[in-house]
């Protein structure tokens, strides 16, 4: 969120300088990111706080905290006339579903102009280009108190009306900057004479757009399903500051008070007159009510704070006070702070007005408790650290995906949500090779990601609990556009072996299982199967893996690893011969090899007809030159192939 400290200020006077102020604000919970040009702060939204995407919002909580007067913005302005059937725009909704509320109000003989310098200035420090005064009062209503707004050129209308409607299959609009949209079912739109001029809650067109020639505007401010907005705004790939504030959960009270804001600044700076228009609000959403303990307080934060205190915070906040006694008090929760819920949210905003540093820390008199993590979440924790010191990016992603009735293990939920989230994926790959996308359409060329999750499966018949089974995985993918599936392949197995290497794991083969290939590692003679792996990709499975791995000697490896010496073969092996069983043979071949990489698988047809060159890295102890010549040796008899160096 970023916050001009000039429009700050309308709503607080501090004498505090950017950093101090900045400071203020990283108590309160909004990090700094950075300050621009000591006019702007770029502060970092973490909570759940629709508020907070508003300057007053910010403003409000720094006045508590600094103990100062907040200046609540001006609604005041002349009444309204009352609609008539010449200023009567109509609304109708054709998906309630969607729409929470609606409110809208129309002016007439106003004049567009250019803005005055003052919301120029404020606007053009938040990033948002100044346009006239009326889109300007819209932009500057919403980044001032968080609601969208939206005004319309009625004699741009072929119809008076605003209808709100579910898009058609295909249908398409052209947004204000120019970008073409097919929509569908899912995603709803504000039309007139069914001609969409508004994609619901994301972006407007220019087919009713206010220019300086316009005399006479339909203003609304709406309250939409939350889950619809971000659902299609995410597919329709539009991320902007409407969106950015229906993405949190608004009261639809704040389109209401939006609305006489708005009203007083079109007022003051383009004149006219309004009349008052249909304001859908079906189902009147109340003001939430709580109450707060006093020994909630205390047992929270190990502190007394004085009832008068709290009054006076809980008041500068913006709650409001119904009832108070000796144990507790009775509130109504404000309408932008639709985050509060419990008696807890409270007293954290009690103890965060109050400055958490102010708590004092009290030392622990009895013994810690007792190490409870279970094993596999350290041993998850220690593959995190490896991946990403290997270069690797993780990502979690979300394990519910669409039913597919092929995967006889696949588990499909009896209630959910939705058709593309109705089933719990059989393996990570599935739900991590979209991250790829997102990458390609960045245009990042190596591409190297990884996540640490849970699969689930289930027998082929559900007979009881036992049936389902959750596993551990690891899944990691590697692309790069430069690449060929070969060398893809080598990148991905360096990786591989740097994870083996770091858990001090030597005895590992890749074998070919019919179409697919699998990591065996050899435990106690017995060969046991951790994973697969394809050209690209490759999956282990971590309870397994545990077992075998002994990591916490991985300095001692590490340190022999950075003294060794190292020595490079290249061989010229058949095209179908395996390359696990030559690895196997290296790597086992004497106790001074410390590690073996196979670095580039390569086909050249100037080398040989139907064979591969393979380079080879031996990492080694001590003397290697008669080792080299025996195991060399050994490699032609056995299989049959053709050094290089």
């Amino acid at each position: 969120m970023k916050v001009p400290l000039i429009w700050l200020k309308d709503y607080i006077k501090i004498n505090k300088n950017p950093r101090e102020i900045a400071e203020s604000f990283t108590y309160l919970g909004l990090m700094l990111d950075k300050i621009i040009d000591d006019k702007v702060l770029d502060l970092e939204h973490r909570m759940d706080r629709s508020d907070w995407l508003s300057i007053t919002g910010c403003a409000r909580d720094l006045a508590a905290f600094e103990g100062k007067e907040f200046i609540n913005p001006s609604i005041e302005h002349p009444d309204g006339k009352p609609m008539n059937e010449e200023s009567r725009i109509d609304v109708k909704i054709q998906c309630p579903e969607l729409v929470n509320r609606f409110n809208t109000r129309v002016f007439k003989g106003i004049k567009v102009s250019d803005s005055p310098q003052w919301l120029k200035e404020r606007l053009e420090l938040y990033g948002i280009p100044s346009i006239n005064n009326i889109v300007d009062i819209t932009n500057f209503v919403m980044v001032e108190m968080g609601q969208p707004m939206h005004a319309q050129d009625i004699d741009k209308m072929q119809k008076k009306e605003i209808v709100i409607r579910r898009a058609k299959e295909g249908e398409e609009i052209t947004t204000l900057l120019g970008q073409k949209l097919s929509l569908n079912n899912n995603q709803f739109v504000l039309t007139q004479n069914n001609i969409p001029t508004v994609l619901g809650g994301i972006v407007g067109t220019h087919l009713t757009s206010v220019d300086l020639n316009t005399k006479n505007i339909v203003l609304d401010a709406g309250n939409y399903d939350q889950v619809s907005i971000r659902k299609n705004s995410r597919e329709l790939k539009i991320q902007n500051e409407t969106v950015l504030r229906y993405d949190k959960y608004l009261h639809p009270h704040l389109a209401e008070m939006a609305m006489e804001r708005a009203t007083k600044l079109i007022l003051e700076l383009a004149g006219g007159e309004y009349f008052n228009n249909i304001d859908y609000y079906p189902k009147i959403i109340p003001l939430k009510k709580l109450s707060l303990r006093y020994s909630r307080i205390k047992m929270v934060s190990g502190i007394e704070i004085g009832q008068s205190r709290v009054e006076m915070i809980l008041r500068t906040l913006g709650y409001k006070i119904l009832n108070t006694t000796d144990k507790d008090i009775s509130l109504e929760v404000p309408y932008f702070r639709t985050d509060v819920e419990v008696e807890d949210d409270l007293v954290a905003d009690i103890l965060r007005i109050g400055n958490y540093s102010n708590i004092p820390s009290t030392p622990i008199h009895n013994a810690p408790p007792k190490e409870i993590t279970p094993p596999i979440y350290k041993f998850q924790e220690k593959l995190r650290d490896i991946l990403l010191n290997l270069g690797m990016n993780e990502h979690i992603t979300n394990p519910l995906l669409p039913k597919n009735n092929n995967d006889i293990k696949q588990i499909a939920l009896e209630n959910s949500f939705s058709s593309d989230r109705s089933a719990l994926r059989t393996n990570i790959k599935d739900t991590l090779e979209s991250v790829i996308d997102v990458y390609r359409k960045n245009k990042v060329k190596d591409i190297g990601i990884f996540e640490v999750g849970n699969i689930y499966t289930k027998e082929k018949e559900i007979k009881n609990i036992d049936s389902l089974k959750e596993t551990s995985v690891l899944t990691a993918i590697y692309d790069n556009t430069e690449l060929n599936e070969y060398e893809i392949s080598n990148k991905l197995k360096s990786i591989l072996s740097g994870i083996f290497s770091s858990l001090d794991i030597k005895d590992y083969v890749y074998v070919r299982e019919g179409k697919n290939t699998v990591i065996y590692v050899n435990n106690n003679m017995d060969k046991e199967r951790v994973g697969e792996i394809e050209y690209n990709s490759f999956s282990l499975h971590l309870e397994k893996l545990m077992d075998m791995a002994n990591y916490p000697r991985v300095s001692h490896i590490c340190t022999r690893i950075i003294s060794k010496r190292t020595e490079d073969i290249s061989l010229i092996v058949k095209l179908r011969q395996e390359i696990g069983p030559i690895y196997q043979l290296i790597k086992n071949y004497d106790k001074n090899i410390l590690e073996v990489e196979v670095r580039e698988v390569t086909i050249d047809e100037n080398i040989k007809k139907d064979a591969k060159l393979v380079l080879i890295k031996i990492y080694y102890e001590g003397e290697f030159k008669e080792v080299k010549e025996r195991m060399l040796a050994e490699l032609k008899d056995k299989f049959n192939i053709e050094v290089r160096s």
